[in-house]
């Protein structure tokens, strides 16, 4: 595996917890390269669980799509962030969204088998595991605590505040589904701010 890969894998992990060296060359072993074009999907809803990859270049969306069949994006993801199908995986269930690259992307990943062993293995795993999921649940408690006290103009201004770029990224209707309004009602948002 090239060093050029791995070094940004390893000084975002390492924000997280120490890893040993030992523990470093063990993953460096299971560490595979996919490179995915933009609106590829690195998992589909309805498949079985996914491998766990790191983002090491690129962005993605995870959405589902409600019963009427509208699509209901439910996060973002850029480089430094990982994709992994974990809820699914620990309850050995087929997944119930859709992880879709917005941009060609590259990602660092170990199949799930590899990553079942590998934590096993040492207890840095287990607190990265820990340390990771804190972030995402903050992550998923500040949206929620958003949706019930801010309307969609102040909803929309977070967003643009975490992701000051994205908007050049990527379609419209995909940050109106993000923010639970229609892209009609984002466009005015946009115009009054502006």
């Amino acid at each position: 595996m090239d060093t050029g890969h791995t070094t940004f894998l390893f000084n975002t992990l390492e924000k997280y917890t120490t890893i040993p060296a030992s523990e470093k060359m063990k993953l460096e072993k299971m560490i595979q390269v996919r490179n995915l074009t933009k609106n590829s999907f690195f998992v589909r809803q309805g498949e079985p669980q996914s491998d766990v990859a790191f983002i090491e270049k690129g962005m993605f969306r995870v959405f589902c799509l409600d019963l009427s069949g509208n699509e209901k994006t439910m996060a973002f993801r850029t480089a430094g962030q990982f994709l992994f199908t974990y809820s699914c995986s620990i309850e050995k269930k087929e997944v119930w969204y859709s992880i879709q690259a917005l941009t060609d992307s590259s990602l660092l990943f170990i199949p799930s088998s590899d990553y079942e062993k590998l934590i096993t293995q040492h207890l840095c795993w287990d607190l990265l595991i820990k340390n990771y999921m804190i972030q995402l649940y903050i992550e998923k408690e500040d949206r929620e605590r958003s949706f019930l006290l801010d309307d969609a103009a102040e909803r929309y201004r977070q967003f643009i505040e975490k992701h000051p770029d994205i908007e050049q990224l990527i379609p419209q209707y995909y940050i109106a589904s993000y923010l639970g309004i229609s892209p009609v009602s984002l466009s005015r948002i946009r115009s009054r701010q502006k």
